[in-house]
C-alpha cells in the first residue's frame, strides 16, 4: 500500500473518523471533503467514534479469508451502525465462530464497542496496519465506561498519579501444574490481532477515562516494553495518534513520545521522569502518560512458558486531581546479565537459578530496604506492597524477608491469575492496590528489570481516589470476569506466535 493511502487510512481508521455536513446534517464514512447534497456550499465538520457504542447492523461468517487475514481463521464480518445513521464496515474480534452453522441474525441489534487491533501485516518485513474497525460486544468481557473529560481542578503540592488503566485480554490458558510456574495458576493470552501496541492503546484509553482528562493535556507519552512490534519505529507514535495525545496540529500532535527498554522495569523507570517533567517550568504541558505493555515472550517448553502473560497498565502523572502523591524514590542498578535477548533473536534466554540470586532478590530487597531507611519508615507504616512478580514465590519471599506481612503483600499478587506481564507486571499490581486503597494509605512499589535493576517508590493515596473509582475497570473484575474464555496450550502457542509477527 502506498504511503499516502496508508496515512489516510490511519487518520480515518484509528478513530473511525466521520464527516458531517453542518448545513443538512448528513454524515459520511469514509469521510468526504464535501456533501453530496450541498456540494460547494458544504460546511464539513469531522467527528470521531473512538469512544462511542454502535449497533450490530448485519454481518456474515468468513470461513476462508484472504491471505492477509488468514491468521484470524474464521471470523465475523459486520456492518456497525452508529447514532445519526452512520454505518461502517468492520469485524467482530475476540470471538471464534463455531465450526457449524452460525446464525448471525442473533447478533443484530446488540451493542458493540470499537477496539484498537491489528488488521493485517504486510509480510515479515512490511508495515503493521491497525484500526478501530474491530468491535467487541458491549455485554461481553470488556466493561464499557463513558469518556467524559472534565476541567482539572484541585492542585497538589506534590505531583503524582492522576489516573490509571489496565487492559487484560479476554482469553486465558490454565497451568495444569501451577508449581511449574512458581504458583501461577493461569495466564492472559493475546488474541491473534493483539500485540503490545494494541494493549498500550487500550490501557491508555482506560487511563484517560479514569482520570476524566482531556487527551490534549498530555505532553509526553512513554511506552516501556520488551516486545514492541517494531525494532525501529516507536509504538509511542501509534499510541499518540490513536489516543490523540497533545494539542492537535494538522495531522499530528504537539506531544513527545519514546519507547524504552529495561526488561520488566522499562515503564516504572519512567515514573520519576514523568514526575520531574510535570514539575519542570520548561515543560509546557501538565501531564505525562507512562505505559508498560508486553506480549511476554517465551520459547515453547521453556520454564518461562509457564509464567508469561499479556497486557498493559497505563498511568497519567500530573499535579492536579492527584489520587496518589509520589513521596519517595530509590533506584538500584548493576550489570547482572540474568536474562536477555540478543538483537534478532525471537526468544529471551535466562540464567536458571541465577535469575533469583543475586539478580531478583538482591536488587528488590536492596531497593526496599534503602527506600525505607531513607524515608524513615518501617514496614508497619506501609499499607500495601506491590512487587514485580515473575512468579508468586519470588515477591512473597522478598517482601517477607524485609519484614512485610502477607496482608500487605496479597492484594498485589494478581499475576497468579494473569501471568508475568513483564513491563506491565508491577504497574498492574499497583493498580490492583489502588483499586481498593483508602485515603491515607501508603503503597510501596518495587519493580525489577533483568540486566539488572529495581525502582522503589512510595505513594500516599489521597481522597481523590474515591471520586474516580467508579470510572476504573478494576484488575479484580478482569481476573474474575465470568465471560473470560479459556483455550488449550496449542491454541495459546498458535495465537502467541501470530500476535508476535
Amino acid at each position: 500500500m502506498s504511503e499516502p493511502i496508508t496515512r489516510r487510512k490511519i487518520l480515518v481508521d484509528y478513530r473511525i473518523r466521520v464527516s458531517r455536513c453542518e448545513i443538512c446534517g448528513r454524515r459520511y464514512f469514509p469521510p468526504k471533503p464535501f456533501c453530496d447534497v450541498e456540494g460547494r456550499r458544504s460546511r464539513i465538520r469531522y467527528e470521531d467514534y473512538f469512544y462511542r457504542k454502535g449497533l450490530f447492523y448485519s454481518g456474515a461468517v468468513i470461513r476462508r479469508p484472504t491471505n492477509r487475514f488468514s491468521y484470524l481463521g474464521s471470523f465475523i464480518s459486520c456492518i456497525v451502525e452508529f447514532d445519526g445513521g452512520v454505518r461502517t464496515p468492520g469485524r467482530i474480534t475476540d470471538i471464534v465462530p463455531d465450526e457449524g452453522e452460525v446464525d448471525v441474525s442473533e447478533f443484530i441489534g446488540r451493542e458493540v464497542v470499537p477496539r484498537f487491533r491489528r488488521t493485517y501485516v504486510d509480510g515479515e518485513s512490511g508495515l503493521i496496519y491497525y484500526s478501530s474497525l474491530a468491535f467487541s460486544f458491549a455485554d461481553d468481557y470488556y466493561e464499557y465506561r463513558e469518556y467524559k473529560p472534565v476541567k482539572p481542578s484541585e492542585g497538589s503540592e506534590k505531583p503524582g498519579i492522576v489516573g490509571y488503566g489496565v487492559y487484560i485480554p479476554k482469553f486465558r490458558v490454565k497451568n495444569a501444574n501451577p508449581a511449574m510456574g512458581g504458583g501461577v495458576v493461569e495466564r492472559a493470552v493475546p488474541f491473534p490481532d493483539e500485540d503490545a501496541t494494541t494493549f498500550a492503546v487500550e490501557a491508555g484509553r482506560r487511563a484517560l477515562i479514569h482520570s476524566a482528562l482531556d487527551s490534549r493535556y498530555i505532553g509526553k507519552c512513554y511506552i516501556g516494553s520488551e516486545s514492541t512490534p517494531y525494532a525501529v519505529k516507536p509504538s509511542a507514535s501509534t499510541v499518540i495518534q490513536a489516543l490523540e495525545l497533545g494539542e492537535p496540529y494538522e495531522d499530528g500532535f504537539f506531544t513527545g513520545g519514546l519507547d524504552t527498554q529495561f526488561a520488566c522495569k522499562a515503564a516504572t523507570d519512567l515514573f520519576i521522569d514523568a514526575v520531574a517533567l510535570v514539575s519542570c517550568p520548561l515543560f509546557k504541558a501538565d501531564y505525562v502518560m507512562v505505559i508498560g505493555a508486553d506480549n511476554s515472550q517465551a520459547a515453547p517448553g521453556d520454564p518461562l512458558d509457564y509464567t508469561v502473560g499479556a497486557g498493559a497498565a497505563a498511568y497519567i502523572f500530573g499535579k492536579r486531581d492527584v489520587i496518589a502523591t509520589l513521596d519517595h524514590y530509590v533506584s538500584y542498578t548493576s550489570d547482572t546479565p540474568d536474562f536477555y535477548r540478543r538483537d534478532g533473536e525471537k526468544y529471551p534466554r535466562h540464567g536458571g537459578r541465577f535469575t533469583g540470586e543475586p539478580a531478583y532478590f538482591k536488587h528488590v530487597t536492596t531497593a526496599m530496604k534503602t527506600i525505607l531507611r531513607r524515608s524513615g519508615l518501617k514496614p508497619g507504616d506501609i499499607s500495601y506492597v506491590a512487587l514485580h512478580s515473575p512468579n508468586i514465590k519470588y515477591p512473597v519471599r522478598a517482601a517477607l524477608s524485609v519484614g512485610f506481612t502477607m496482608d500487605q503483600i496479597r492484594p498485589g499478587l494478581v499475576n497468579r491469575y494473569l501471568g508475568n506481564l513483564y513491563s506491565g507486571s508491577s504497574p498492574t499490581a499497583l493498580a490492583a492496590i489502588l483499586d481498593i486503597a483508602e485515603p491515607g494509605d501508603r503503597v510501596l512499589l518495587v519493580s525489577y528489570g533483568s540486566g539488572a535493576g529495581s525502582d522503589a517508590y512510595i505513594f500516599t493515596v489521597t481522597e481523590k481516589v474515591e471520586e474516580k473509582r467508579d470510572r476504573a475497570v478494576s484488575v479484580r473484575s478482569q481476573i474474575e470476569n465470568p465471560k473470560r474464555r479459556y483455550v488449550d496450550y496449542a491454541t495459546y502457542r498458535k495465537w502467541k506466535e501470530a500476535s508476535s509477527v
